[in-house]
């Protein structure tokens, strides 16, 4: 399957100096493919420009390359793993992260087998970003919507990440990804 969509990204720092927040929108590409009817492969990008809210701070540009996979244990539910590798710069300089995630995914049917409900909750047992530790608590998740028919795929789904670090002098540093994406694919 290949695919694209529309996003709306929104990116959020708490440092200690007061929340920072950036939003904006994205394109994103993937493809898929699937092996019988319970394992999936996938490869996507993202790309967002990404505008501060306060007026001091710099625009963010942020950049990523996921790979994944999905196994569907059963019809409804599943497990999901993946590996990002993410950029978000600006003016300034850039940080570079890599990470992966692991969960469990629910996607029960109704109105017959075209529309799904996504349902993803998952944890990150590894991250790795460029001029910080390594993160404490991170959490992965998502829901949304999928509707197919015939070869076509069209899908409405909200992300969100949260990483907790403890950064020097053992300020707390948070920060949050989240995405609202609409997306369309065909089946090749």
């Amino acid at each position: 399957m290949l695919g694209g969509g529309i996003a709306f990204v929104e990116y959020r720092v708490e440092a200690g100096y007061g929340p920072e927040r950036f939003n904006g929108p994205g394109l994103e590409l993937n493809m898929a493919r699937h092996f019988g009817s319970r394992f999936t492969l996938g490869l996507s990008g993202t790309g967002a420009g990404l505008q501060a809210a306060a007026s001091g701070d710099l625009d963010r540009r942020l950049g990523e390359a996921d790979a994944s996979a999905r196994f569907m244990v059963t019809p409804v539910w599943g497990v999901y793993g993946g590996v990002t590798w993410r950029a978000i710069s600006d003016d300034a300089g850039r940080q570079h992260w890599a990470f992966g995630r692991l969960g469990a995914e629910l996607r029960p049917t109704f109105s017959g087998d075209r529309i799904h409900a996504v349902g993803r909750l998952g944890f990150v047992p590894f991250v790795s970003v460029e001029g910080l530790s390594s993160a404490s608590i991170t959490v992965d998740g998502a829901v949304g919507l999928e509707y197919e028919h015939s070869r076509v795929t069209l899908g409405l789904l909200y992300g969100v990440e949260r990483f907790a670090f403890t950064s020097a002098g053992d300020v707390d540093r948070v920060e949050q990804l989240s995405k609202l994406t609409l997306r369309a694919g065909v089946r090749l």
